[in-house]
């Protein structure tokens, strides 16, 4: 999807390219982000680029404007967006005008976007013939590893790729978040540094002390230590303590699949198939399940009901509620 909008900016970006167009439509904000960052980059770089919305131009204005040559320059880049304004009528006539730009010396290349339309338009149905069209969905988790990894090569730092897939498994693969939260880290750690789990802790979103996963991970490996503290910045950044219950529950529901006669000793792509996780936590599952007995697992889920419940009814401070959760499912064999 973005390596599409890329070769389009890029051929928006040659002068010498032939007239070109890409139409951008869906409701996942970021590569509607992306493609505006673009277009303000070729503006950067000297091109002329004329926007219109439609919302505040009828169809038949923009296209007695458009062909107007710019006061700028003789030849421009065009963006057309929330063309969900218009009526489904006027599509073709659009489309029939930009039939005729490809004998056009005026408009080099056209963007069109828009969040809500129809995959079934005859705008995406007829366009899609002969020029780009992205459909903005979101971002697959090795998509978002990749631009991270990238990212960080440009600025000349190292990054942990296991750090990077624990990253993107937390954050449900969410490119802006992620890009800031490296954004900070490689400002941290500078040219020529490495981002590892060290740095995460000290910086990451959960502020100080690891995130939830972590302390998933720590508890099933019976690190109680780690997982305390890890608990006590969680407590801190303000994570709700029913939230705390609910992800070491859902671990525990994960290991006991991962234990079960069905899938003990399978691959760990077929695992994190079965699991919906990435291959790198059925890995983890697997390992962590090794330390368990089959009785462990009714005794920890046990243990969360109460804990649980007492968060609900207790009057005992949810602190203290949380690290008893914490002593009695380390010590689990």
């Amino acid at each position: 999807m973005l390596k599409s909008l890329e070769k389009a900016l890029s051929a928006a970006a040659d002068s010498n390219a032939p007239f070109g167009c890409c139409l951008l439509y869906g409701e996942e904000r970021y590569p509607h982000g992306f493609l505006n960052r673009g277009l303000a980059r070729l503006v950067e770089l000297g091109h002329t680029l004329e926007v219109y919305d439609c919302v505040q131009i009828s169809l038949q204005d923009f296209l007695l404007t458009a062909a107007v040559p710019s006061l700028f320059a003789q030849r421009k880049i065009v963006h057309l967006h929330n063309l969900n304004s218009y009526q489904k009528a006027e599509y073709e006539k659009l489309l029939a005008w930009i039939e005729t730009l490809a004998q056009s010396s005026i408009i080099t290349y056209l963007f069109l976007s828009t969040f809500k339309l129809d995959g079934r338009s005859i705008l995406v149905s007829r366009l899609k013939k002969k020029f780009t069209v992205v459909k903005s969905d979101k971002l697959r988790p090795a998509e978002v590893c990749q631009r991270l990894h990238k990212r960080a090569q440009t600025a000349n730092i190292v990054v942990d790729s296991r750090v990077v897939e624990s990253l993107v498994h937390l954050h449900e693969a969410n490119l802006p978040l992620l890009e800031q939260e490296f954004e900070k880290m490689m400002l941290y750690v500078g040219s020529g540094g490495r981002i590892d789990q060290a740095v995460v802790d000290l910086l990451g979103v959960d502020g100080g002390g690891g995130n939830i996963f972590a302390f998933s991970d720590a508890l099933c490996e019976g690190r109680g230590v780690r997982a305390l503290t890890i608990l006590d910045g969680l407590l801190r950044a303000r994570t709700e303590a029913l939230v705390v219950v609910a992800m070491v529950a859902r671990q525990y529901r994960l290991l006991s699949r991962a234990a079960s006669s069905e899938y003990r000793g399978a691959a760990s792509s077929a695992l994190a198939k079965a699991l919906k996780v990435p291959p790198f936590v059925a890995k983890k599952l697997v390992n962590q399940a090794k330390r368990l007995n089959p009785p462990s697992y009714a005794t920890a889920f046990a243990i969360l009901r109460d804990t649980d419940l007492a968060i609900k009814t207790s009057r005992l401070p949810k602190t203290i509620i949380l690290e008893r959760m914490v002593l009695k499912l380390a010590v689990l064999r």
